[in-house]
């Protein structure tokens, strides 16, 4: 991304800082020295953190707010996905303009890959998600959160359009990778990556690995404070606690907690699964 080189070589130098200094712990020198002499950053993070050490607000360093607007736009985005709203999420992002050259990297990875999911799960349009999704995996550089919801993103898409046998590989790379990211890093973004996951197995009449991710991903809610997809998992776990051992205890929690927060796409499930099933409420 585009920013202002020489006003942030004065910040550094008013706060006394060598280069080398002010990217401790954050990034290179080389990055710092780019950022000043280039007038380039192509980490929105880095740059955040970098403004944060100088105390200085980040958009009086950017060269334009383009990036700003985009970064909105995938929050509200994000949003929407986890509403179900997958083709109204589309929509927002097919009827924004982007220009993607000199954009920072971490920030088109996130434009690729909300792009390929609600292509794949807003308009069943496969090819199109595969081809956002790849996009997406050649450009990240770095192994990070996005790079297991990138995966488990193509998982999904072969799901819906290939079936169980095609998506396998990606849901048990989404799974390993997961088992081995940093637990103290997860933020409550990882709670889909549990109910997809948990979903996956139980289509595969894993009961036990289901619940056990939906344990988690439960977890991960209760401890972040966020109600991010736990009425997903408060669904999902409930199937599997029906399947598995035959008990209807957790449909009256997703229930009632589906219900407080009004979300009326997943009621609709919870509803018919309750009749059929013949749960007492």
């Amino acid at each position: 991304m585009k920013v202002l080189g020489n006003k942030f070589r004065e910040a550094r130098k008013n706060q006394r800082l060598s280069q080398t200094v002010l990217a401790a712990g954050i990034c290179t020198q080389a990055t710092v020295s780019k950022i000043e002499n280039k007038n380039r950053c192509e980490s929105l993070d880095i740059f955040y953190s970098l403004c944060s050490k100088l105390n200085v607000k980040v958009n009086d360093y950017l060269a334009d707010n383009t990036e700003q607007e985009l970064e909105s736009l995938l929050e509200q985005v994000e949003e929407l996905c986890n509403l179900f709203n997958y083709k109204e999420a589309y929509e927002r992002l097919n009827n924004y303009p982007v220009d993607l050259e000199g954009m920072a990297t971490d920030l088109a990875v996130k434009y690729f890959y909300y792009k390929g999911t609600t292509s794949a799960i807003g308009m069943e349009n496969f090819e199109d998600a595969l081809a956002n999704l790849n996009q997406a995996e050649s450009i990240n550089r770095k192994s990070d959160f996005y790079s297991i919801l990138i995966i488990n993103s193509i998982a999904v898409t072969y799901i819906l359009s290939e079936g169980l046998e095609k998506s396998q590989p990606y849901f048990e790379k989404t799974y390993q990778m997961l088992q081995e990211y940093p637990k103290n890093k997860l933020s409550a973004n990882a709670a889909i990556l549990y109910y997809r996951l948990a979903k996956y197995y139980s289509k595969i009449k894993a009961y036990q690995k289901s619940i056990q991710l939906c344990d988690k991903g439960i977890q991960l809610c209760k401890e972040a404070s966020s109600n991010s997809c736990l009425d997903l998992l408060l669904y999902e776990k409930a199937y599997n606690e029906y399947f598995l051992n035959g008990t209807k205890e957790w449909y009256k929690i997703a229930y009632y907690f589906t219900d407080f927060i009004n979300h009326e796409e997943m009621m609709k499930y919870i509803k018919q699964d309750i009749a059929k099933y013949k749960v007492e409420l």
